[in-house]
């Protein structure tokens, strides 16, 4: 049996296992996980991957929660944020997948880590995904069943314990169940009565009730370890993260949120399917891919007969990377081959030159837009410093949302600079942030979180979407690209909170 400690109430959990951690953003779900995998460092290894923290980041923090340096710990992170954070983040069991998208690349890297920590360190192995949720966010949803599929499966084969994280409240019921499907047990996490319970659903030992696990806010996030993680990186230069490596930048726009939408969108690349022969659900899987990174997808005849089915990614005319459409679907698709490992799986120099700091949103929908919304958040609360502005649209959408005005609240408590925007459709009150009442067009058909990072480049995030005439249905981008958050942020403080309270609210 896998030793947990007082974190769970159980007595142990059997090897083979994966439970999945779900509940509400910000009541210590991520940091229940990485107490969990930092339980077991006297004869056992951790594999964790990341999709919103640097490798340096997760090895701090989870160093102070097993109490020793991060250094000597038998402990490797698949870094999936990027490469902003330079190479000098990486530790030496730590490997780099470009985006959280390529599920593919995450797990033949997760899939060498194991390998590797069970060589050379223990055979007892604790794995940790860190979330399901952020990857929801850049792939379609049964990718990501597929994904957890195959990760169990490996968990399982090694006699290890695996621990997943993932939001509750935005996901699909039809979707949870499904993911339900593929672990050996839930953990269940809420807050009630401001403290953390958490409930054990699926082992053999049959389910616990609900138990209370006192944290303070803080603990919620994660230790305070962002400043860490920037010192190992501060000599580091932000990395250029357009499209094919170009350096190009969007030029800075003043008018609106909306020239501001409209000048990122022009700038991304476009790609081009040549003469295409193959069947509809291979181009179909492309087009859904590459919609979730901003890039139109067309399709062209040549006069010639050769090349047939090539993908070119191109800006204009300048091209940055092709590729054979089966070829692609193959790097992209986790379900294609027959085997459900992933080994000797391709991986695609086109998907390696795809910009991988701009994410579309075209004609998506409020669940995929609230995951986003909480990604941002959680990145502003583990930090517990700098400036969020969050439009509502409606402040009656923050109003009659208890959980969104907990989680602003507790932003605010954290540190944060918050400031909330809507029509004045009711009265809002949240204690700690400024609410600006704007009954402006722009407000009303407007879906933005925006969080400066502090001045720091590595942590800022952004979301920007606008509603289109159908309801609740939005087209947006999210973006890490410091040039395009810091743009968004310049414009709604220089429009917006000149002569505001912070704390109060501006009329």
């Amino acid at each position: 049996m896998f030793r947990v400690g007082s974190l769970l109430p159980v007595e142990g959990v059997p090897p083979g296992s994966t439970l999945l951690i779900v509940g509400p953003p910000m009541t210590g779900k991520r940091t229940l996980a990485m107490e969990l995998l930092a339980a077991g460092f006297d004869d056992e290894a951790a594999a964790v991957v990341s999709t919103d923290s640097s490798a340096a980041e997760i090895r701090t923090a989870i160093a102070q929660y097993a109490e020793s340096p991060a250094d000597q710990l038998p402990l490797g992170v698949v870094d999936c944020v990027g490469d902003s954070h330079g190479p000098e983040s990486l530790g030496p069991l730590d490997s780099r997948v470009s985006s959280p998208a390529d599920l593919t690349g995450i797990g033949m890297e997760l899939t060498t880590l194991m390998e590797r920590l069970y060589g050379e360190y223990s055979s007892r192995l604790r794995v940790g995904l860190l979330s399901l949720t952020t990857m929801s966010m850049y792939a379609a949803p049964e990718q990501v069943v597929r994904f957890l599929h195959v990760v169990t499966n490996r968990i399982r084969e090694a006699d290890g314990i695996g621990f997943v994280v993932a939001h509750a409240d935005t996901m699909e019921e039809a979707h949870l169940q499904r993911l339900r499907s593929f672990v050996d047990g839930v953990v269940e996490v809420r807050e009630h009565d401001d403290e953390m319970q958490l409930r054990v659903l699926g082992l053999p030992e049959g389910n616990t009730e609900w138990t209370s696990r006192k944290t303070d806010q803080r603990s919620r996030a994660e230790p305070p370890s962002a400043a860490v993680g920037r010192e190992a990186t501060a000599d580091s230069e932000p990395a250029a993260a357009d499209a094919g490596g170009s350096t190009t930048t969007v030029a800075p726009v003043d008018g609106s949120l909306r020239e501001i939408f409209d000048a990122v969108r022009a700038d991304a690349p476009t790609l081009t399917v040549t003469n295409y022969s193959g069947p509809p659900e291979e181009l179909a899987v492309v087009e859904r891919y590459f919609d979730r990174h901003g890039v139109e997808v067309r399709e062209a005849s040549m006069d010639v007969a050769e090349p047939k089915s090539v993908a070119l990614l191109h800006r204009g005319d300048d091209l940055l990377a092709s590729e054979s459409v089966p070829a692609l679907r193959g790097a992209i698709d986790i379900d294609a081959g027959t085997t459900d490992t992933f080994e000797k799986r391709h991986t695609s120099d086109l998907l390696t030159n795809l910009e991988r700091s701009v994410y579309g949103a075209s004609a998506a929908d409020k669940g995929l837009l609230i995951d986003v919304s909480h990604n941002v958040e959680l990145l502003a609360n583990r930090t517990g410093s700098g400036r969020l502005h969050a439009g509502f649209q409606r402040l009656s959408n923050l109003v009659d949302d208890a959980q969104a005005a907990r989680i602003y609240e507790r932003l605010a408590s954290s540190g944060v600079e918050v400031h909330v925007y809507g029509t004045p459709d009711t009265e809002a009150t949240v204690p700690g942030v400024t609410v600006h009442e704007e009954d402006t067009e722009e407000m009303a058909e407007s879906w933005f979180v925006v969080y400066d990072g502090d001045g720091d480049p590595e942590r800022q995030s952004a979301l920007l979407a606008h509603e289109l005439d159908t309801d609740n249905v939005y087209d947006g981008f999210w973006t890490y690209k410091s040039d395009i958050v810091t743009r968004i942020d310049d414009y709604l403080t220089a429009t917006y909170l000149d002569g505001a309270t912070v704390g109060g609210r501006s009329d």
